[in-house]
């Protein structure tokens, strides 16, 4: 039987009640569930990078430093953030592009995929770029104001350096572990009910 949609699911799921057919109602409603969770989290990273990066460049603006290296530090800084805005935007219209449910079943589990690919490129090589480039932006930043003062410069790079570290080996970690899990268990689900359509 060739399945067009998941609403050609949903019809063959009321004509087959006895079937081992999976629950397809709650497999669709898990899937809108997560893709409108990942929609809502990247979209509220971006909103807060864009609101920091506004926050950097008033205080880049309006405040006078003496040292190049501050400037090159905020402007290296806004730049990361900016990268942050670009990699949360370009997953958030990945997952829009999934928002029409009538697209053939394997056509949704390869854009699944493509977004899995991504989202793992993103992860695993745009983000280590990102937290390299942050620690390099507030490090230059921090230059002059260790100046003037030896121990807060000391005790400021050190709370600085290893809150990044911290991020990048704990949260980073176990974010990304969760949303892989959560992108492979769609994908396993959708190929399962695939593979049980395709016998029927």
């Amino acid at each position: 039987m060739n399945m067009q949609s998941f609403e050609n699911i949903h019809d063959l799921w009321q004509t087959n009640k006895e079937e081992s057919l999976p629950d397809v109602n709650e497999m669709i409603m898990q899937i809108k569930k997560m893709r409108k969770k990942m929609i809502g989290r990247y979209f509220i990273g971006a909103v807060i990078l864009v609101l920091t990066f506004l926050f950097i460049g008033f205080i880049g603006w309006f405040y006078h430093f003496e040292r190049w290296t501050t400037r090159t530090g905020i402007l290296i800084t806004m730049l990361t953030i900016v990268m942050g805005v670009v990699f949360n935007t370009r997953l958030v219209q990945l997952l829009l592009q999934q928002d029409d449910l009538t697209l053939d079943n394997r056509k949704y589990l390869e854009q699944l995929l493509h977004f899995r690919n991504v989202q793992g490129k993103i992860r695993n090589q745009g983000i280590a770029l990102y937290f390299i480039l942050l620690a390099l932006g507030l490090g230059l930043y921090m230059i002059e104001f260790a100046e003037r003062n030896l121990y807060f410069g000391i005790g400021a790079y050190i709370i600085t350096f290893g809150w990044i570290v911290f991020a990048w080996v704990y949260f980073h970690k176990k974010k990304a572990h969760k949303q892989e899990k959560e992108i492979n268990e769609q994908i396993e689900n959708l190929e399962s009910l695939i593979k049980t359509i395709e016998k029927e």
